[in-house]
């Protein structure tokens, strides 16, 4: 019962955190909304949950990164900037936690710092180098679409581990509150996550509409938060 009662404190605090992030960003409440507390959930069921959540994750990283890999080769920075990069395709499921998930938010913050003040120095890009940018601004474009794609798979695996609580046999207890564990750290991570590449992406899209750079028409959508 103990265990039980602290799972359920844990599941609730997800809650909580989902609730922070629908309120920075309101329009992302959309992806949330409606979603019930799930009954008779097996526990194969969510820990496929949980892994389709952090695959999800792990896809709006890589995003993130090959953004910033070919912002990095359209201003010579390359090198400097996947240096920076290893901390964060390092990630994987099995150090998916509160730490890992800040120094690789911090490492992509430097990574955009180094291509920020190159972009600063720049003056007229060449061909290639505004192929890169275009290239680059497409794949942040698709990072943040994964990143309001997580809200909903992070409310769902919240949901499926409350509705687990109730059924879950002592030995699946456990495992249960492993999953919630997961749940509360992506869901901790997707405002602050969404702030940097909100951020990355507006110095994208500045820098593109002064040098005639094609920007994909979702963008500006983006940057509002719809």
């Amino acid at each position: 019962m103990y265990k039980k009662l602290l799972l359920w404190i844990s599941i609730s605090f997800i809650f909580l955190y989902v609730n922070t992030a629908s309120a920075e960003f309101p329009n992302v409440k959309k992806l949330i909304s409606g979603v019930q507390s799930a009954t008779g959930v097996s526990m194969s069921d969510l820990a496929s949950s949980k892994t389709s959540s952090i695959n999800t994750y792990l896809a709006s990283t890589r995003e993130l990164s090959l953004s910033l890999e070919k912002a990095a080769e359209a201003f010579g920075v390359k090198n400097e900037v996947l240096e920076k990069l290893a901390v964060v395709k390092s990630l994987k499921e099995g150090n998916i936690n509160d730490k890992e998930l800040t120094k690789a938010r911090k490492a992509s913050e430097e990574a955009h710092e180094i291509i920020k003040q190159k972009m600063a120095e720049a003056k007229v890009p060449s061909i290639e180098s505004k192929k890169l940018m275009a290239e680059s601004i497409v794949h942040l474009v698709s990072g943040i679409q994964k990143e309001r794609e997580l809200v909903g798979s992070v409310q769902n695996l919240s949901s499926q581990a409350q509705g687990a609580v109730s059924t879950a046999s002592p030995m699946e207890i456990m495992k249960v509150k492993g999953i919630a564990s997961t749940a509360l750290t992506l869901v901790k991570a997707i405002p602050m996550d969404l702030k940097l590449t909100k951020d990355i992406l507006s110095s994208y899209v500045e820098y593109a509409k002064a040098n005639n750079i094609e920007i994909p028409g979702n963008a500006a959508g983006l940057l509002k938060g719809e």
